[in-house]
């Protein structure tokens, strides 16, 4: 054992202190007011929903009028695209007209100066026949011999 008080004398020692009378229900009290609480705000949130149905709806207008906004602009790009499909038609179509113009105007003056070669060709011939000695006649005079 260990060291005992030598002045503690177990018959002279004084009784335990009493203890006060103490209420068993303040536990009980306590629970039941945190089970009251605790029921109505799960009433409250049960009840309490906010109004989704006008949300809704203005979700759903905000839908449409963007499908409406992307389905105008669809619509302008293919008439856009369209208008931009003749665009290229015509100007295609006046290329083509250009160059066909070009290509009948080249025709032209290579006829023409075909035609002037031909005619010069004819002229030079006949200019070379009126020049050129008689097949049947004396030969022609020699030149003279070169003076020193």
């Amino acid at each position: 054992m260990s060291n005992p008080d030598p002045n503690y004398d177990p018959r002279t020692a004084p009784p335990p202190a009493a203890r006060p009378a103490r209420n068993g229900y303040g536990g009980w009290i306590a629970a039941a007011v945190v089970v009251v609480v605790a029921i109505a705000a799960i009433a409250y949130m049960a009840t309490n929903r906010p109004n989704n149905q006008s949300d809704q709806q203005a979700l759903l207008a905000q839908q449409q009028s963007q499908q409406a906004a992307a389905a105008a602009q669809s619509a302008q790009a293919a008439q856009d695209a369209s208008q931009a499909a003749q665009t290229a038609q015509g100007a295609s179509a006046q290329v083509q007209q250009g160059a066909a113009e070009q290509a009948a105007a080249d025709r032209a003056r290579a006829e023409a100066q075909a035609d002037r070669a031909a005619r010069d060709a004819d002229q030079q011939g006949r200019d070379a026949a009126a020049s050129a000695p008689d097949a049947g006649g004396p030969p022609p005079p020699a030149p003279p011999p070169p003076q020193q």
